[in-house]
């Protein structure tokens, strides 16, 4: 175990060692342009392009820590396994989790506290707005880091896993995290690029870029009403409770003889949303604060309950009473691997309509709290409680992503204990484990896509809050123009092309690694018989070229397609941009992650004990599960969790180059119709 372990380890931290070599490069030359485009404006150019690398750096530390924790607690986890059962290791992989998720809610809360302080220091005749304004830059750093760590992850992983069921299960019988696969470590060491690394950045840039956002907003009616306790820096306080009640309810979190792992975690979640529930209340009443900006808060974070419930109904094989979408594939299975495709591609699509009403029905209910709030004009009180939702969503991620943190490692430790010959109960153990820990991956991706609806939405409004204190006038959208119409279409495009462009990347990839394993089979015999050693390194290295050269370019595109939109087609084209982006990207990302998971549970179930493996079609009702199990893990792993990420992208591309997109579009417009 410890020998394997190492080899993951190694092969981890050579990914990140390149990745991020790659990133601070390109964190560079996005700050340089920063300082000099908002310098040239009259912007405080050098204050927001080191806000952005902060915010990069703290991105990837967010990541780094994730990936020093699972790297080591697998091991422990598979021999918690191997001697002590489910209990043991359920305790071992979610402490070891939570580690990652508490981290990240400091880092999060410390950055933003630590920079306001430090500009207010800085510039000390500036208003509060003009200092968020400046965080833009952090929040920008942290979702670029984000986009980069999430979807490179993926194809890193996705590769890996594709290229050892194909070669490995499908061709060669031999079992997936056999340690005759050449890409078995390449595996596992996919699992913490992904899972871990990039959720950490994803679910980090969320809760950033949803407190900025809140912030921007709130500083903007202080600047109006001077309130007694200023509503710029509400989102940081209900972050903070937020956490708070993610660190008590980490302690409840445990399971006992007998019973299933995932009731464990799903009783976290609602202790921390308990716990968030009454702090908020306390504190709002406490400090005089409106009451309707906690039940803001509250509703945001029951969206997010929500969008939960409804993955574990359709990713886990309990279902919800007689629905059970996973049974209902595994009989689509066992007719035929064509069925299968079309029940998990079906049930995907259903999952996004309660997850998306849900999200719909916290957006119009915070608006209508926030339209309460005493002394604020209704819109600008419901765009604020819109904003407050969102950071109420967020407020407990720090132990959805302990959950999530914890899917990985059970799923390497699952890889360790076969490569270790351990008994079969051991790796059920791990199996049962694992089906939990996708279903937490499931839950904790539907919590990052309905951060990200609510988050844009506030970013939407930051966005027209900027606008208007420097233009002066508010960004009207009519969708009748047909200029505006074509900005609403142009931004539909950009998460379909971002879908395509990353899963099409993990298709060349696999294929690369695929004829890899096949040319070790056949060069050296003596690795099927098991007398030698495969070259897993060569492997770790073809997934790692391979997702940095193919992810840059959907990345690009979709930086310089925001700029562009918005220069030549005007602020009012880009915001009708950035809205059909959310709305493509959000049942998209849904629609994967959900299809992803139910795939891969699937087949968990068709390898469990507790399945007739003796029954006459079993290798083919096998091998169609690890076919739906091939095309759910793109979406689930790559395209599906890098979508919120994206949008929040956008978003702030927007918000940071608005100066610029705007005197552009001026001389664009000038030129065209006054040469």
């Amino acid at each position: 175990m410890r020998e394997v372990s190492a080899l993951v380890q190694k092969g981890a931290r050579s990914f990140i060692r390149i990745q991020y070599r790659i990133l601070a490069v390109f964190a560079a030359v996005v700050a340089i342009i920063l300082a000099l485009v908002n310098t040239f404006l009259g912007e405080a150019g050098l204050a927001i392009a080191i806000s952005f690398v902060i915010g990069s750096f703290a991105s990837m530390v967010a990541g780094y820590v994730g990936l020093l924790v699972a790297t080591r607690a697998n091991r422990r986890t598979a021999a918690a396994a191997a001697t002590g059962g489910l209990e043991p290791a359920f305790r071992v992989a979610f402490r070891a989790g939570s580690v990652m998720g508490l981290t990240i809610s400091g880092i999060a809360l410390l950055g933003l506290g630590l920079l306001y302080l430090m500009w207010d220091y800085v510039f000390p005749l500036a208003n509060p707005l003009q200092l968020w304004e400046i965080l833009v830059g952090f929040s920008f750093g942290a979702s670029t880091v984000s986009l980069f760590a999430r979807a490179g992850g993926g194809i890193f992983t996705k590769t890996a896993d594709m290229a050892a069921d194909i070669v490995g299960k499908v061709e060669q019988r031999i079992a997936e995290d056999d340690p005759r696969n050449p890409a078995a470590v390449a595996d596992a060491v996919g699992d913490n690029v992904g899972d871990v690394v990039g959720c950490g950045a994803d679910i980090f840039d969320s809760n950033v870029a949803s407190i900025l956002a809140a912030a921007i907003l709130g500083a903007a009616i202080d600047a109006s009403i001077a309130p007694t306790v200023p509503y710029g820096l509400l989102p940081l306080l209900t972050a903070t409770l937020g956490t708070l009640s993610s660190v008590i309810s980490a302690f409840f979190v445990r399971t006992t003889r007998g019973r299933d792992a995932s009731g464990a975690l799903n009783r976290g979640t609602y202790l921390s949303t308990i716990i968030f529930s009454v702090l908020i209340t306390l504190a709002t009443f406490l400090l005089g604060i409106p009451i309707v900006i906690a039940a803001a808060a509250i509703l945001g974070l029951l969206a997010g309950v929500v969008i939960g419930v409804v993955s574990n109904i359709f990713t886990s094989d309990t279902g919800f009473l007689s629905f059970r979408p996973v049974r209902s594939m595994l009989h689509a299975a066992e007719t035929s691997s064509a069925t299968l495709i079309l029940s998990g591609y079906s049930y995907g699509l259903l999952s996004a309509i309660p997850s998306v009403l849900g999200i719909a029905i916290a957006m119009i209910g915070s608006f209508l709290l926030g339209a309460l709030v005493p002394g604020l004009t209704p819109t600008t009180g419901g765009v604020y409680g819109v904003a407050i939702a969102a950071v109420g969503l967020l407020a407990t991620h720090g132990l959805v992503v302990s959950s999530d943190a914890y899917g990985p490692i059970v799923d390497n430790a699952r890889g360790l204990i076969e490569q270790a010959h351990a008994p079969k109960e051991a790796i059920d153990v791990c199996d049962r484990l694992d089906a939990v820990g996708n279903t937490a991956k499931a839950i904790t991706k539907g919590f990052a896509i309905g951060a990200s609806a609510l988050t844009v939405i506030a970013l939407f409004a930051a966005f027209a809050q900027l606008a208007k204190s420097y233009f002066g006038t508010i960004i009207v959208v009519d969708l009748l123009n047909p200029v505006i119409m074509a900005g609403g279409l142009i931004g539909a495009l950009i998460p379909v092309m971002f879908t395509g462009l990353t899963i099409l990347g993990v298709q060349r990839n696999a294929g690369k690694m695929i004829a890899e394993i096949r040319r070790q089979f056949k060069k050296n015999p003596r690795i099927l018989a098991g007398k030698s050693l495969p070259d897993y390194d060569r492997c770790i290295s073809i997934a790692t070229s391979g997702a940095i050269r193919e992810l840059m370019p959907a990345t690009v595109i979709s930086i310089i397609a925001t700029v562009l939109t918005g220069v030549i087609l005007g602020l009012q084209a880009l915001t009708a941009y950035l809205g059909g982006a959310v709305v493509t990207g959000l049942i998209l990302a849904l629609f994967m992650d959900n299809a992803g998971g139910a795939w891969d549970n699937t087949k968990k179930v068709v390898e469990s004990l507790a399945y007739d493996h003796k029954q006459p079609r079993y290798r083919e009702i096998h091998e169609s599960s690890i076919l739906g199990d091939m095309v759910g893990d793109p979406f689930k792993d790559t395209a599906g969790p890098s979508i919120n990420t994206l949008l929040a992208v956008l978003s702030l591309t927007a918000t940071i180059f608005l100066p610029f997109i705007a005197a552009a579009n001026l001389w664009v417009y000038t030129i065209l119709f006054h040469p």
